[in-house]
């Protein structure tokens, strides 16, 4: 029987959030200047994510359609409580996939979605069933729907990541350790507002005050 989603209380606080975006948008455009053309050439609305999920969609709205997901047994609460969305993947691939997710809410709104990819038969001494041998895979049914034109860049800390950048929507893809292929849609446009306002609010602290 599957497990009912629960009621959640945002735990994502906005200072916690913005370093390490900052960081990492930093990373990307010193490692391909065709970002900061991608990001500014009008925000397209290419939003979408899976099972009808998508970037700014209401955080009420998700929960809403988690709860309809759950009713139909699609979607479980996963490890880890009501932070934790499981999706089990049968007959995609080689063997039966866990796929668990859940948002970062920026004003009440989907800015980011992390995704663990992973087999449900790992286990330390099933190599064919590591994260290595995973991400080809997951990286072809990306490129069946997201598209094929995936870029590779080395991540000083994450080592390969390919990533597609369609019109607001950002979407990385990595190892995350053994077990786990990390995958991360990003909305360009908060995460661009965002970046203004954090410089903004640094110099700020740096002017001197009368």
């Amino acid at each position: 029987m599957s497990r009912k989603l629960m009621p959640y209380t945002p735990m994502h606080s906005f200072r916690f959030i913005l370093l390490p975006i900052i960081i990492l948008c930093t990373i990307l455009q010193s490692c391909d200047s065709s970002f900061n053309t991608a990001a500014d050439d009008g925000f397209s609305k290419s939003d979408s994510l899976f099972l009808g999920f998508h970037l700014g969609m209401a955080q009420k709205d998700f929960f809403d359609h988690c709860t309809e997901l759950n009713k139909q047994q699609k979607i479980t609460q996963g490890p880890g409580g009501t932070t934790n969305v499981e999706y089990r993947i049968v007959g995609e691939y080689d063997s039966e996939i866990s796929m668990r997710f859940f948002p970062t809410f920026i004003e009440e709104k989907i800015f980011e979605m992390p995704v663990t990819y992973s087999y449900v038969a790992w286990a330390p001494w099933n190599r064919q069933y590591w994260a290595e041998e995973l991400l080809p895979k997951v990286l072809e049914k990306y490129k069946e729907v997201y598209g094929d034109d995936f870029k590779l860049i080395n991540h000083p800390t994450q080592g390969k990541v390919y990533y597609k950048i369609d019109g607001k929507r950002r979407i990385n893809l990595f190892v995350k350790d053994e077990q786990h292929v990390q995958a991360v849609f990003s909305d360009l446009k908060v995460e661009k507002r965002l970046k203004e306002e954090f410089e903004k609010s640094q110099l700020e602290e740096k002017e001197p005050s009368n």
